[in-house]
């Protein structure tokens, strides 16, 4: 939700994509063709595709991704996921979840040390 929540300060339209229904959200299934071309930006927030389990990926078609995408991925163990590898081989922008964490890991270390907290 926190990703959600800036994206939308930023400006963005929120798309939510589910591996299962849910209220509210797309399933990778009802995701078409059309929902993907008026997209620019992927988010993966799940934890799909992290070690042990490096192969795995969101279930989307990744034939209908081209170079005007950015995909995002949380995950930052690999560095490169399968989501990313994917999206590159397909001329995509990627962003790695390793640059948040380690803006997390700042953000804590201010708040943890901060006298006027």
């Amino acid at each position: 939700m926190a990703v959600s929540y800036s994206l939308k300060k930023l400006g963005f339209r929120v798309t939510f994509v589910s591996r299962s229904e849910k209220p509210g959200a797309l399933t990778y299934s009802g995701l078409r063709a059309d929902i993907i071309e008026a997209t620019d930006l992927i988010v993966n927030t799940t934890p799909i595709g992290m070690f042990p389990d490096i192969k795995a990926k969101p279930d989307i078609n990744y034939d209908l991704l081209k170079e005007k995408h950015t995909l995002f991925d949380l995950v930052y163990n690999p560095e490169i996921t399968s989501f990313l590898k994917m999206g590159q081989e397909r001329g995509c922008k990627i962003i790695t979840g390793l640059n948040m964490l380690y803006s997390q890991a700042e953000r804590s270390w201010d708040i943890w040390n901060d006298a006027n907290l």
